[in-house]
Order: structure tokens, then sequence, then C-alpha cells
């Protein structure tokens, strides 16, 4: 039998105008230094046959194009690093720096695959799954069609390591997919979909034989630094803000106090860095709840499906329980809904412990002054609404509307104000990546919403719009994402590339403890709207 994936080919893709503006050194952001250790920020988008020449799918034309897009994006193509730690110089530990526009660049990886598989054996089609309201993902090879790399910050102490990964697998069926796989601390998701609707662009115009378009993406991550209070260059933070910053709804487990029980995997991450050796570290903080989370648990990979007329009925219930003047968003009823049957799937609707949904929050509108649409990087902040399971699946009350306001209480705690003094607090950590402000196992979860970003409305050329995208998470107990269910019927926008989402199918891609996902496509609360 032929293997599922094979390789063909690896090459590293330089831009055009690659030294001509010379080198350049920038810090990354405040808030990219918290992500150094995340997961990479990653999607697949899976493509059907073109009708027309085979040219829209070639490597060669993929190349090209891509080459032509990192002339807006060059510092994608440098090399990530960990700014050295220099006290002396105000240089603190844990930070991190991009460096582009030297002929030692390691460029952007561009991977050729093969499958011997077609995409209608692996994926069903969009109008399937959204029919059947749910898809059990878990024989769909997600993990063994990623061919193995190494990018920075992730692969241990190997130096000129790419901080971007792409790969291109052609199918038997003359389809195509195309994974990005990004070092979180460049780009978050809103990053990465510019990204890749810019290489879209460039590629149909290359294809139409056109001028490329202009592309505008802003890389200055100064101007996120600039909306943080205080000195940031002080020796010691400001009391008043660290006080503002504590305040806000964010868990705060210490990793270097989270050692006892700690996984294997994980290890290693509760280990002070040996160059702190000596340095004043501060009082430990809480502990992770390491006895609430069980990683050798089989995990499923659930995505369920919601109409608008859905999404509208559970936003209506959820408000019509809440006092009058009270608003909340659709998306804050959704992830109530499924916070609700999650509890329900659990097994804990008689906790009196607090549970936990950490909700990632994009800072672009939020910081003042505001950053520009089309800023690249990772500003992104986790909040965490808490309520206990038993208030949470209550039945015949308004635990509903309170799950949501919950969501939009600890949302709307994001004030500028708020996050200049979190800004500040972070800025003056120790290290940034000490604290985990999110968990996962039985009692916490932790949601990422890609609505709006119009992941379904990406066009390489010849007309032919994505069969599948796959938000890439981890597969692990209680991660989950929220994005559109497929394309959009008023067409290819901007960024956001359609109207309001909740006038379209969506989805909600669920990463569960296999007995949890099971139960809770049985339970027939899911379907109660």
């Amino acid at each position: 039998m032929a293997p599922l994936l094979e390789f063909l080919s690896r090459l590293r893709v330089l831009p055009e105008k690659h030294t001509r503006a010379g080198a350049h050194t920038v810090p990354l952001s405040i808030l990219d230094h918290t992500t150094a250790r995340f997961a990479l920020t990653s999607a697949v988008w899976y493509y059907d046959p073109p009708s027309q020449e085979s040219r829209v799918f070639s490597v060669e034309s993929f190349t090209k194009s891509l080459r032509g897009t990192l002339n807006a994006y060059p510092q994608w193509a440098g090399k990530l690093q960990w700014i050295p730690y220099d006290p002396s110089r105000g240089q603190r530990q844990g930070r991190v720096c991009i460096s582009y526009g030297l002929p030692t660049d390691p460029g952007v990886e561009l991977i050729h695959t093969r499958s011997s598989r077609t995409l209608a054996s692996l994926i069903p089609s969009t109008g399937v799954r959204m029919k059947d309201g749910a898809w059990f993902a878990d024989n769909y090879p997600s993990g063994d069609l990623l061919y193995p790399t190494d990018l920075a910050l992730h692969g241990g102490d190997q130096d000129g390591l790419p901080s971007v990964s792409v790969q291109l697998t052609h199918f038997a069926c003359g389809g195509l997919s195309i994974a990005v796989r990004i070092v979180h601390p460049v780009a978050d998701a809103t990053s990465m979909l510019r990204f890749v609707k810019d290489w879209a662009a460039v590629h149909r115009a290359l294809l139409d034989e056109q001028p490329p378009p202009s592309l505008a993406p802003v890389f200055n991550p100064s101007l996120l630094d600039n909306a943080a209070s205080g000195d940031l260059r002080a020796t010691a933070p400001d009391p008043a803000l660290v006080r503002i910053s504590d305040a806000l709804p964010m868990l705060k487990y210490d990793w270097w106090a989270s050692g006892a029980g700690c996984p294997e995997p994980m290890l290693a991450s509760t280990k002070v860095p040996p160059e702190l050796a000596g340095a004043e570290l501060g009082p430990l903080g809480e502990p992770a709840p390491w006895d609430t989370w069980d990683i050798t648990t089989p995990v499923s990979h659930l995505l369920v499906y919601f109409s608008p007329s859905e999404v509208q009925s559970i936003w209506e219930e959820a408000s019509s329980q809440l006092p009058a003047g009270t608003r909340i968003s659709r998306l804050d009823a959704l992830l109530a809904h499924l916070w609700r049957l999650l509890v329900r799937a659990r097994g804990l609707e008689t906790s009196s412990e607090l549970l936990h949904l950490g909700i990632t929050v994009g800072a672009r509108p939020r910081v003042s002054p505001p950053l520009p649409e089309a800023f690249i990087g990772s500003p992104i902040v986790l909040v965490t609404a808490s309520r206990t399971g038993e208030a949470l699946a209550a039945q015949g009350s308004s635990s509903l509307g309170m799950a949501a306001f919950a969501i939009r209480e600890a949302v709307a705690s994001l004030t500028p104000e708020a996050l200049g003094a979190y800004l500040h607090d972070v800025a003056h950590e120790v290290n940034p990546q000490r604290f985990w402000r999110t968990f996962l196992g039985t009692r916490h979860s932790t949601t990422t919403s890609w609505l709006g970003l119009g992941v379904y409305d990406v066009d390489f050329g010849g007309g032919v719009l994505p069969r599948y995208v796959e938000a890439v998470m981890p597969n692990l107990d209680g991660c989950f994402s929220v994005l559109e269910a497929g394309p959009s019927s008023q067409g290819r926008g901007g960024l956001s590339g359609r109207g309001c989402w909740y006038k379209e199918p969506v989805c909600l891609s669920l990463h569960l403890s296999a007995e949890v996902a099971l139960r809770m496509l049985r339970d027939p609360e899911l379907r109660k709207y």
C-alpha cells in the first residue's frame, strides 16, 4: 500500500528584495514575548482540484508567489531568537527579537509532499458535514499529513531555524492542501490570515498575468508597547498598576511552582532558567492543578455545526434571562451554551467548585491608541470566566444568561486602562512565560475565536474555495476554537471576508476527552434550539 504521505522536497524561500533594505533587529512586543512557549499558530486549507489548467496548483507558481508576498513580510524570513539576558543593560530574561535582511536569514520553509489518498476519502464535503450537524474527525489523519519540521524556539538549541513553515501536499485526486505553521510570537491567527489572503491575492495576480497587489501589513511591535502604562524601564513595577493588573479575571498558575505532579512532557517548563540563578524571582505563585488533568486520557476531535437560526435562538434565550439593558454578544451566548453542555458531559452538574473557561481576546482594538487592523504579531490576552458547576448546569433557571454574562464580563474587563496596567505588569515580569493564564482538564477549558477572519474565503486561483479548513490546535482535553463552517454566501471581501458571522453556519472545533465528546453529542440539550 502506498504511504499516506510521501516527502518530495524542502527549500527555504526568501523575499525577492531580500537584503536591499539593509539589516534590522527588532525586539518583539510585550505580548509577543508571553506566547514564546505557546503551540504554533497553524491552519490547513484543503482544496478540491481546479477545473482550469494545472498551473493553478503548481509548486513553481506557489514558490514564485510566496517569494513575492514575502517582500511585504521580510521579517518572517528572518531569524527569531532570544535576546541575551543582560540586566546591566536593561535586557530582561525570556524576551525575543527578529533579525532580518541578512544573507544568513533562514527564510520561510516550503515543503512539498504527495498523498496517495483522495480528499473525498479523508474529509466529508462541507454540505455533508453541516447536514449531519457534527463530524468526529478522529479518523481524519490530520497530524500524519503534516510533515515533521523544526521551527525557531521549538527546535532545541538548533541555530538558523525558520519561524514559518508552509507545506504543499498534492492528493491523488488532483486536490491540494496548504498547511501554514508559524511560531506564535511572530503571528496570531489574525496575522496568519492576513498573510494567507495576501499570498492568495499575489498568486491570483501571477496566474492572471497581472501586476501584484499592493500589500500593507504593519510590523511595528513598539506600537503595542506604547500602549503600556507607567515606566517600562524602571527597575521595579508601579504597585498601583500591578494592583489593577492583578484585579483582572485571569488565571495565574506559576510554572516554577508546579513541578510536583507535573507530567514528564511538561516538566522542563517548571525549571527556573539557569541564567536566572541568584536573581530575585519574587514569591512563588499558585501551582498548576495537575490532579484535575490526566494527559493520558484519549482525546477526540469533534466538530459541531450550528445554523444561523440556532445561534439566534441561543442568543435570544440568553438575553431574555438577563436584566433589561444588559447586553451580550451572540458569541457570548454560543460559548455559554457550549460551557453548560461541557459541564453536563463531564458530570460536574452538582460541583460547588469553580469551573473555568479561558477566552482568548485580541488586543488590537482594545489598547489605547488602538493598533492598526493590519498590525502583525501576536497581540492576544487570555481572560477567564469562572462559575460553579451547579450554577452553570441548573435547569429551569437563568443559567444560560448567567454563563453568557460571565463571559461578557470577563472580556469587557479589558479596558484600555486595564490593558495598559497589564502590559506594564508583564513588561516587568522576571520571565514573561512564567505564568500560565489558562489550563486544561476536567475543570478548565480554553477557547479561541477565528470568527470574522473569513478562513474559507481564501482563493488561490481558479475559483476554488476550500473544501475544509482546519484550525490546528493541540489535541488536548478542553481546547476549543470557533470558526466559520464553510465559504461565505456573501462573497470574498477583505480580512473579515464577510458580513455578520452569525448569518452563516458556524463550527465549534472541540478537542475533548473521548467519553465526554460522545456524551456531549448525545445530550438532547445540544440541539435544543
